[in-house]
């Protein structure tokens, strides 16, 4: 999914050459429609057997991408004709297609992702949390593996052969690789029995998953909201679904967790495409940036093989916290770049209003110190910023799947809605981050959305800390044995502690001679 998502962008920044508005309507649309579907496909995953939600999300996903590219394909050869003979329009419902049919790829494939990476390994795992961490970093890591791979391999296609070429050779791929995951996947469906039994509920003896306790077993489903309307209309039934999904998953204990990863999702502060814009503005060449990102992934890649270590020492929830403050800890040197010699930072910027096209390359300020020919006087600014964001990728994916985790750890017949619904929560954050720089969408103003996004970071902290706290009782590291304890016990034994020294303060003194006392 990811190929097809890296070449689109690129397809429709060379279909309309010095603008980002058709990659940024494609980012927009593709986050508004999981976050009103992201529910429905959870609550989808949670009344479907496995078997049957794997396959039919794997299918539409690799029909949809293969669809998706030979309509680029299309495009790229009748280019001519459709910007002559069509005065333009043909172009655009070209691209049009392009956005609605990638739109729906990336349902499928959060589908997809909800039921084997939230759903399948926590079967397989079979309730013991170390090995269910274990699982999760593998995936990660061969998630973030094929994340540097995929576009390098695409992006050499592009340049040395052609786009028709790469297109043709995306959904080829994609109808070979269907086969080779359903093949695999029914492998895994025969070697663990127990994905059949969709309400089962696996409990180790060793360490028991959240999700597995009696407080959780209490939790409603979606049936019972759903059912208390179940004699209204159709849109009346769809809306009261989707209603109780969100109650759901705002009444689980859960939430705040949740909360705290989609704030980090709110951010500027990756390696995507409005932060590597905005270093290219700073002098910082092409070249460079591959080389950073590499890196940057290499080091999230050390987060994603350290997090079962970590699960195994701290547990899922202190690993999740220690998560969250090193991101916050390496951020702090973005946050300094804002104010560090060579900043474009201008809050005036926002008033100008000579600057009408928030998504053109063009830098037409005159406050600008840097352009995308030129670099700044100083390098130290951007320096720090790169560098911030490259060491938080250890916390940043360390925090994200202690949090994925937890999500994973609910009861079997919500997991789906739960983590449909977490999906919604995301994209409404990364829509709020698209809205930002759509508001301050130049260099200047850049600085802006650095600590609106340092801001959001440490909220997320704030969230999973409270979900910690409620969880474990605490939140200092030295509680490790009397964690295990009540409080109310610990209070007997603190009475108790006390009536003992005072008795042995009364016989003392009842032991000593009159002439001691």
């Amino acid at each position: 999914m990811l190929c097809i998502t890296y070449y689109l962008f690129v397809l429709q920044v060379e279909l309309s050459p010095g603008s980002l508005k058709w990659p940024a309507i494609y980012g927009l649309t593709q986050s508004l429609t999981v976050v009103f579907a992201g529910s429905t496909i959870g609550r989808w995953v949670d009344r479907s057997p496995r078997w049957k939600a794997a396959q039919i999300s794997l299918a539409v996903q690799n029909l949809l991408v293969v669809a998706c590219s030979v309509c680029v394909g299309l495009t790229f050869y009748f280019r001519e004709i459709l910007v002559t003979e069509v005065s333009g329009w043909g172009l655009t419902a070209a691209c049009s297609l392009i956005v609605i049919l990638g739109t729906l790829a990336n349902l499928a494939s959060v589908a997809s992702s909800i039921v084997v990476y939230k759903d399948w390994v926590v079967i397989i795992a079979g309730g013991d949390s170390q090995t269910l961490a274990s699982i999760n970093s593998t995936c990660r890591s061969i998630d973030l593996t094929t994340n540097m791979i995929a576009p390098i391999a695409v992006g050499q296609v592009m340049y040395f052969v052609s786009h028709i070429v790469a297109a043709t050779t995306i959904a080829s791929w994609n109808v070979l690789s269907f086969f080779i995951e359903c093949f695999l996947l029914w492998r895994i469906y025969l070697e663990f029995p127990s994905l059949a039994v969709k309400d089962q509920t696996v409990i180790s003896e060793k360490q028991p998953l959240q999700g597995s306790n009696d407080k959780e077993s209490d939790q409603p489903t979606a049936d019972v909201y759903i059912n208390k309307g179940s004699d209204r209309g159709f849109s009346a039934k769809r809306f009261g679904r989707f209603v109780a999904s969100w109650r759901i998953y705002f009444s689980h204990e859960v939430r705040n967790a949740g909360i705290g990863l989609a704030c980090l999702y709110m951010t500027v502060l990756g390696f995507d495409s409005i932060t590597m814009g905005y270093s290219y503005s700073q002098g910082v060449p092409e070249s460079i940036l591959g080389i950073l990102l590499a890196v940057g992934a290499a080091i999230g890649l050390l987060g994603s093989v350290a997090f079962p270590s970590f699960v195994r020492c701290l547990g899922v929830e202190r690993t999740g916290l220690y998560g969250f403050a090193l991101e916050i800890a390496s951020l702090t040197l973005c946050v300094a770049s804002v104010w560090a010699p060579g900043t474009p930072f201008d809050p005036s910027a926002v008033s100008i209003s000579t600057i009408v096209d928030p998504f053109t390359f063009q830098n037409t300020s005159s406050n600008s110190t840097g352009s995308y020919q030129e670099g700044p006087e100083s390098y130290t600014s951007v320096i720090l910023l790169l560098s911030g964001i490259i060491l938080a990728r250890f916390g940043l994916w360390v925090a994200d799947l202690s949090v994925n985790q937890v999500l994973q750890q609910v009861d079997d017949q919500i997991r789906g809605t739960i983590n449909g619904v977490q999906s919604s929560m995301n994209m409404i954050f990364d829509t709020a981050k698209f809205l930002l720089v759509i508001a301050c969408p130049w260099p200047q103003t850049f600085g802006i959305l650095i600590c609106i996004s340092f801001t959001a970071i440490c909220a997320g902290w704030v969230f999973f800390a409270s979900y910690s706290l409620k969880k474990r009782g605490h939140l200092l590291p030295f509680h490790k044995v009397i964690n295990t304890i009540p409080p109310e016990q610990i209070h007997q034994i603190k009475m108790e502690a006390k009536d003992e020294k005072n008795d042995e303060g009364a016989v003392r003194r009842n032991s000593l001679s009159p002439s001691q006392t």
